[in-house]
């Protein structure tokens, strides 16, 4: 049998919780850079907007799964470092 701290399973929760966060925000700055302007921004534009433009509306549905994505996992990795979380079989 092998045994496992929970440090240890923090510390492997956490690379992982790390990582998501740093796609997340990549695919976020990928679309700010594209657009010139924040995700809440160019949510104004979209609804604004005379002329729908398939390409933005897919892009705005892209972006906000990544700014929604992106408030989850920094909320798990607030729970991570206060060890707010329980080993279970």
């Amino acid at each position: 049998m092998i045994e496992v701290t929970k440090q240890a399973v923090q510390q492997w929760m956490m690379i992982d919780c790390l990582a998501q966060k740093y796609r997340y925000e990549d695919k976020i700055a990928q679309l700010e850079r594209k657009y010139g302007m924040t995700y809440t921004t160019f949510e104004q534009h979209i609804e604004s907007s005379e002329k729908e433009v398939f390409a933005e509306w897919d892009d705005s549905i892209d972006w906000g799964a990544y700014v929604g994505f992106l408030e989850e996992i920094n909320q798990k990795i607030s729970e991570i470092k206060a060890g707010n979380f329980q080993l279970v079989d």
